[in-house]
This record gives C-alpha cells, sequence and structure tokens, in this order.
C-alpha cells in the first residue's frame, strides 16, 4: 500500500477555497473523478491516475477561465 501524504492545515484550506469557487456541475464531476483517481492509486496505475488528474485539471481550469 502507498503511503499516505501528511496533509496540511493550509493544503486542506486551499482545496476548500478551490472547491468552493466551483459550480455544482463540476463539483459533480469530480464526486466521481476523485474516487476513481484513488482506486488507480491502488491498483498501482499510474497512466490511469494521470489520465483523470488531467481531467481534473481540465475542469478546473475551464471553471477559472469562465469565472474571468
Amino acid at each position: 500500500m502507498t503511503p499516505v501524504h501528511e496533509v496540511s492545515a493550509e493544503e486542506i484550506a486551499e482545496f476548500t477555497r478551490g472547491l468552493n469557487a466551483l459550480g455544482p456541475q463540476q463539483r459533480r464531476i469530480l464526486a466521481v473523478l476523485i474516487p476513481r483517481l484513488i482506486a488507480l492509486e491502488e491498483r498501482g496505475d499510474p497512466e490511469g491516475a494521470i489520465r483523470i488528474i488531467d481531467q481534473i485539471r481540465t475542469i478546473l481550469l475551464e471553471r477559472r477561465r469562465t469565472c474571468h
């Protein structure tokens, strides 16, 4: 099993701010993608995990562009 990264209070606050900035559609999509990312990591599938991370990044960047 992969060691778990210790998450700081600052990282949690940054994640929460980012999540709160998202619209409901982006939150629903992330609610599906994040568990898939965790499952891929547990299976040891780095290529799959990278694809999911790219999808998440795209969602977050789309939201930033629509907010500005």
